[in-house]
């Protein structure tokens, strides 16, 4: 399995079972997911945590109801989230007081992805530059400046 699925899984998990690690992941957001369902959920559980969901006022285990209203809010954005999702990510959470560790994991692939979608514009962009200079009549480069 993609070890970036797994880190975005269980980070998810982690605020499944233990709602008060969102506290320690406020520099993460849910564009740092890559599916767009991990992104819905994530959105859903700081959204809930945010409105104070009464789930989270409880002392000891999380009230099931934390994690139905997150899969009911999540629902209305994105398609396809079964009944059983929470329980995929729960699992494959090992624990969840590492769940920075697991977001950083999520930042890391955020921050890959976007470097790497910058450098295809960018060989994009060079390799329309060559082909254009390329071609027959196309007017000479221009001689590089003086150095400073």
């Amino acid at each position: 399995m993609d070890p970036l699925l797994r880190g975005e899984q269980a980070v998810l998990g982690a605020v499944l079972l233990d709602p008060r690690q969102l506290a320690g992941l406020d520099w993460l957001e849910a564009r740092d997911f890559y599916r767009p369902a991990h992104q819905a959920i994530f959105a859903a559980l700081r959204e809930l945590h945010a409105e104070g969901h009464p789930a989270l006022s409880a002392e000891g285990r999380v009230s099931l109801a934390w994690v139905t209203d997150a899969l009911a809010q999540a629902g209305k954005h994105v398609r396809g989230l079964s009944v059983s999702y929470p329980h995929t990510l729960i699992a494959a959470c090992p624990r969840p007081s590492h769940a920075p560790v697991y977001g950083r994991m999520v930042l890391e692939g955020s921050i890959h992805r976007t470097v790497a979608e910058h450098a295809g514009r960018l060989l994009a962009v060079a390799q329309e530059d060559a082909a254009q200079d390329a071609r027959p009549g196309a007017p000479a480069p221009a001689p590089p400046g003086p150095r400073v």
